[in-house]
């Protein structure tokens, strides 16, 4: 690779830092690589991403890639950035809900299967299709953007990035300029203040109504309900109806493998009505072990969906029910805007700021 050097001194030079104090907040390790990509060619390698240009270069790297610098530290990517979870802390709690999904599942179709096969093939067939429902819609809730609203530093990394933010989420005109040095936060109206607009220190953007900060991601979140320890990732605008779907999966699960229990604990045989499973000790141990699990799991499934339930009824996160204050304005859980972190879209290079 030639390298002109006139270019690269008239591109050193505007590298620079002027004599003037900027009020952007340090990009960290991102923008002090930024002086050695023009010197690899991929100053005015660029083409059209998400609508916006970006580096193209091998070498330049992607948002997730670089979201511990322009981002929560506790946010994980994984799948090349395709998926987003939550912190590292939840882990022993998501375990928990797969044990309760899995090992009563598994049980169920080793020891009651087989018997209710010869009664009613459409029962186990049934909790086959459910079971395959309620991991789906857990690893949807687990693994899908739940409205992360992007820090300020990772709009100035991707160029049309802060208007698209505006233009979808219909930010008013006198908000859409609002900016600060990173010390001193800007003074919001008070008319917007009052619609639900809020400032965050952390990610040093305007929160629009119903956004709140989670303090275990570390992420403003669209509409955000509750962070979710047992699927591992924050319960907002975007992954809200997965969320309702996988409770009301796992209720028909917990069902389902609770009826095939008792009919299996019955004794009831079509061929043979004299023959009981009481006088097999070790499978009643282990429907046992199904059953009991299951119902203090179903139990606490029916009290939390009744919940949602009520809260979809009221038009009410589980936030304003807790905090008692509650924001007219703002989107419904159910209007599922576009992700904004666009985790695979590669970093510009800040060579015009």
């Amino acid at each position: 690779m030639e390298i002109n050097p006139a270019e690269y001194g008239s591109r050193s030079q505007s590298s620079q830092p002027a004599a003037t104090p900027s009020i952007e907040a340090p990009l960290s390790s991102v923008s002090s690589m930024s002086t050695l990509w023009p010197v690899l060619g991929m100053g005015n390698s660029r083409d059209t991403l998400f609508g916006r240009p970006h580096a193209t270069h091998p070498l330049t790297p992607r948002v997730y890639e670089v979201w511990q610098e322009l981002g929560s530290t506790q946010t994980r990517f994984c799948c090349c950035g395709r998926c987003v979870t939550g912190p590292k802390i939840d882990l022993w709690y998501n375990l928990c809900a797969w044990f309760f999904i899995l090992i009563p599942s598994g049980l169920y179709f080793a020891f009651c299967s087989q018997k209710l096969w010869n009664i009613c093939f459409w029962l186990p067939i049934l909790t086959g299709v459910v079971l395959v429902a309620t991991i789906t819609f857990l690893l949807l809730t687990s693994c899908t953007d739940p409205g992360i609203l992007p820090r300020r530093r990772l709009r100035m990394m991707l160029p049309g990035l802060d208007e698209e933010v505006s233009n979808v989420l219909e930010m008013p005109e006198d908000l859409r300029d609002c900016a600060s040095d990173g010390l001193t936060p800007p003074n919001l109206p008070d008319l917007r203040q009052g619609q639900g607009y809020k400032w965050c220190s952390t990610c040093q953007v305007v929160r629009p109504p119903r956004t709140s900060h989670c303090d275990d991601c570390g992420n403003c979140v669209l509409t955000f309900d509750h962070h979710c320890p047992f699927v591992n990732n924050c319960i907002g605008q975007r992954n809200y109806v997965y969320f309702s779907a996988f409770l009301i999966s796992t209720l028909c699960l917990g069902f389902s493998v609770a009826v095939g229990t008792g009919i299996s604990l019955s004794g009831y045989e079509p061929d043979h009505p004299q023959e009981s499973v009481t006088r097999n000790p070790l499978l009643v141990v282990f429907l046992l072990l199904i059953g009991v699990p299951t119902a203090v799991f179903l139990l606490g499934v029916i009290a939390l969906l009744m919940f949602h339930i009520f809260l979809l009824c009221t038009g009410k996160t589980t936030k304003e029910v807790l905090t008692g204050r509650r924001v007219l304005q703002g989107r419904s859980m159910f209007e599922r805007p576009p992700s904004f972190i666009h985790a695979r879209a590669r970093v510009d290079t800040p060579l015009d700021s």
